[in-house]
């Protein structure tokens, strides 16, 4: 079953990471830029909403046999990240070694990119999201209207004890004490969780609210103030602190909010383009690192920004990011012509 608006909601998210990903390089040289910061943590944004995204859908899915629905799909999904890892090894190891310096690095070490800095760093989503997969058929007869309530409760609990694992970072930096013992922390870190628990959450009681009314209009303004109030602790804080820590109390206020605002817009037909790029969401995933680089993008940047030295560096963010998106399209587009290439897009 597809919903426009969450469609819509995938588009917004990816393009999200791939604006994250290209301030990267300009953060690392100017890590007191609050602009900067929002930016990237737009980035954490959009990969808290894709997790929801795919909570939405399944935690709430109606196949009969669940194992079996979820193992296929781990395996569609595991097949393409092989792929993608094999690509990315080479692509920087034989091409952009090239231009820049690349560190000589085993394919052993490279497939590791939870410790290993590449080019395919943006893959660790893919392994991410087949651990949520592979907790689905555990979780999925608890997400039905009868336990709505306890669900909303057991999301608060898990959200505020999440939460302290900023509190013990934050007593530790300032008076060097961590109050909570660590191990109460661990069970509620697996990245994505929460937010994959909450879109299977607003999956299940599906929230209406009034089109641009006054609550509808709040949710905007909410998303927006935490969304700042991240960025400028951020600032502050240095980036580290609340970098792939998507349980943050202010990135699922955002979320949420963000969330909840375009799902209940009365959006009733996309444009084609819109809806065709919506099928290929998973492969501009994939591919756009290719035309960002995130990692080894020295002489890129450096490139552009000699030739186009008067345009304004936000700007300059933005245009990029739409570039290496139109650039991750067309591509998808390319590979979606062929039985053999599609396969390495899609599950």
């Amino acid at each position: 079953m597809r919903i426009l608006t969450i469609d819509l909601l995938k588009i917004v998210s990816i393009f999200f990471v791939v604006i994250s990903h290209v301030t990267l390089f300009f953060l690392l040289r100017d890590d007191n830029d609050v602009v900067l910061y929002f930016l990237r943590q737009i980035g954490q944004l959009g990969v808290s909403l894709f997790f929801m995204c795919s909570g939405y859908f399944l935690l709430n899915n109606r196949h009969e046999k669940q194992v079996d629905y979820i193992i296929n799909k781990a395996k569609g999904i595991l097949t393409v990240l092989l792929f993608w890892l094999i690509f990315y090894y080479l692509y920087d190891t034989y091409f952009i070694s090239k231009f820049t310096t690349v560190p000589n690095t085993s394919f052993l070490n490279y497939i590791n990119v939870s410790r290993t800095t590449s080019d395919a760093t943006h893959l660790w989503f893919i392994f991410a999201i087949v651990s949520l997969y592979i907790l689905t058929p555990l979780m999925r007869n608890a997400f039905n209207e009868t336990n709505a309530k306890g669900i909303m409760k057991i999301l608060v609990i898990m959200l505020i004890i999440s939460n302290l694992t900023l509190l013990n970072a934050l007593t530790d930096y300032k008076f060097s004490f961590s109050l909570i013992p660590f191990n109460i922390l661990i069970p509620f870190q697996a990245e994505g969780l929460i937010s994959f628990l909450i879109g299977g959450y607003l999956g299940l009681t599906k929230p209406q609210i009034k089109t641009f009314s006054f609550k509808h209009i709040m949710l905007l303004v909410f998303f927006i103030i935490s969304l700042i109030s991240l960025s400028i602790i951020s600032s502050r804080t240095g980036m580290v602190f609340f970098y792939g820590k998507f349980y943050n109390i202010f990135l699922q206020v955002s979320s949420v909010c963000l969330f909840l605002f375009l799902v209940n817009l009365n959006i009733n037909e996309i444009p084609l383009l819109i809806d065709d790029i919506s099928k290929n969401i998973l492969g501009i995933y994939l591919v756009h690192n290719i035309f960002v680089i995130e990692i080894h993008n020295e002489f890129v940047h450096n490139l552009f920004l000699e030739k186009f030295n008067y345009i304004n560096i936000y700007v300059y963010i933005i245009a990029y990011s739409l570039l290496a998106f139109i650039l991750s399209y067309i591509l998808c587009v390319l590979l979606r012509k062929s039985k053999i290439t599609s396969k390495i897009i899609t599950i």
